[in-house]
């Protein structure tokens, strides 16, 4: 049955930072990896960025351990804990189980399936891709078995301005502090958009006029499609509107007496009710 998956490495029992772990926990293999994997899966269905709004009381109950196991994940480079403001970021994110990394996997296998099945020539009607674009395509497919620490940007030779880049920029802002070593989903789609990178530095000097964000914007938001180009259109510079709510008593309009023939017709109304009253009881 198909559901939500995630990449596993089978040399995972064996890496020098789950040795580590065994070893600053007293906890066996199975059980921390087992805690890892529980984290990593929890994440995949409830971040799209690698980061989450959590306590570690509550992952703790979620995924097991306690805060000194969550501590000891956070030391061997695993974890990010932002006791501040109550969020956890997990490294490596994108190249490893972002939607893009899931991609790649699933290219890996279709590639070596080709491969075992003896597919030594194109497909009639298609074209073979050039020799050095196959190479280029392969490294992309690769996924590595050790924690990933690549950033997602440009080949040093292209000239496009790259993720440490936007990250100094972002960091000198006023924008929400990004923790995480690794850049959020969609960064290498903006940074290759001719003119995007540019646009997105005078959006973060813009920032601090965008009156319409009660929270500060993050950085997930500014790669997002489209916003660099509403900030600098002055779209997000008003408050946002208060919702209209029910309202308490004491936004009520006072109450006003009636005038002219309203007044006379209603003081005739109270008369003749009175004298019905009256002669009710008298009856």
């Amino acid at each position: 049955m198909a559901g939500e998956w995630i990449p596993y490495d089978v040399c995972l029992p064996q890496k020098p930072e789950v040795l580590d772990l065994v070893d600053r926990t007293g906890l066996t293999t199975d059980q921390v990896v087992g805690r890892l994997v529980m984290l990593w899966g929890w994440a995949s269905l409830n971040s799209s960025d690698g980061t989450a709004r959590i306590s570690i009381r509550l992952l703790s109950r979620i995924c097991g351990g306690d805060e000194s196991f969550w501590q000891a994940v956070q030391d061997v480079g695993w974890l990010v804990i932002d006791a501040e403001n109550g969020t956890i970021g997990i490294p490596g994110w994108d190249s490893r189980f972002s939607k893009a990394a899931k991609s790649r996997a699933l290219a890996t296998v279709r590639h070596q399936a080709d491969k075992l099945g003896g597919a030594t020539r194109p497909q009639q009607g298609r074209a073979a891709p050039p020799r050095g674009a196959r190479r280029a395509r392969d490294r992309g497919d690769r996924i590595s078995s050790s924690s990933p620490q690549e950033a997602a940007q440009p080949e040093p030779d292209t000239g496009t301005p790259g993720w440490p880049t936007l990250r100094e920029a972002w960091a000198a802002g006023t924008g929400r502090p990004w923790k995480l070593p690794d850049p959020p989903d969609r960064v290498a789609d903006r940074l290759a958009e001719p003119g995007w990178f540019a646009k997105a530095l005078a959006a973060i000097e813009a920032l601090p006029r965008c009156r319409y964000f009660s929270d500060p914007v993050t950085l997930p938001q500014l790669v997002a499609e489209g916003f660099v180009d509403k900030v600098l259109g002055g779209q997000f510079e008003n408050p946002r509107r208060a919702a209209a709510g029910p309202g308490r008593p004491d936004d009520r309009p006072p109450a006003q007496g009636w005038s002219g023939d309203d007044a006379a017709r209603f003081a005739a109304t109270k008369a003749a009710l009175a004298a019905k009253i009256r002669q009710e009881g008298a009856a």
